[in-house]
């Protein structure tokens, strides 16, 4: 019988870091912990957040629309990584501070009316798409290593590992987007349907 081949867990993120620097694998990633496996754990998780930053088809919200509250205050989402208006509300000057969102024109936190944005939130590791989720532990890897025995030591992954994996994530990232350099950009669009006089 095949054994089911699942996606990555943080579990096996961390033991892939604590691997590349020769120490035993652990069983879990909570509770009392070796600081080996606390600081791997600690620097799968940043790099997790530093690689959505950027974001991605998985978790970019598109035209998400913003309800002001009794206070009239736009509170968005504890996970929010970066925010842009869209829409009828793009020329908007609106920035993220904290937790409320901030009109710089105007100075203040207060809105009367609804506000549509594109939202870039950060997700938990096991709901990230396999790919970036072998992007994370490999580069999380690599730079445990670094840090904890220093550059000249010995690893199971190098640079060149962790571009090739960048590279796979972002390729999948523009083929699920469909990005076309001919349709997606309007100056282009503008000298492809000129019509001759």
């Amino acid at each position: 019988m095949a054994t089911l081949l699942t996606p990555t867990t943080e579990l096996e993120a961390v033991n892939v870091c604590l691997a590349n620097i020769g120490e035993s694998p652990v069983s879990a990633i909570t509770g009392d912990i070796t600081v080996d496996a606390a600081l791997a754990r600690d620097r799968v998780r940043q790099v997790t957040r530093e690689v959505q930053a950027h974001g991605f088809y998985w978790n970019t919200e598109i035209g998400y629309q913003l309800i002001p509250n009794t206070s009239g205050n736009l509170v968005l989402p504890a996970n929010i990584l970066s925010i842009d208006s869209v829409g009828d509300d793009k020329d908007k000057d609106l920035v993220a501070r904290g937790r409320l969102l901030y009109d710089r024109v105007k100075h203040t936190y207060s809105f009367e009316d609804k506000v549509r944005v594109d939202m870039v939130v950060a997700l938990g590791f096991e709901e990230l798409p396999e790919i970036c989720r072998r992007y994370i532990a490999i580069r999380s890897a690599r730079i445990y290593q670094e840090r904890v025995m220093g550059s000249g030591a010995v690893s199971s992954f190098n640079v060149a590992d962790e571009d090739m994996a960048r590279a796979a994530l972002l390729a999948e990232n523009m083929e699920v987007e469909d990005n076309n350099m001919l349709t997606g950009n309007s100056a282009v669009a503008g000298i492809l349907s000129r019509t001759a006089y």
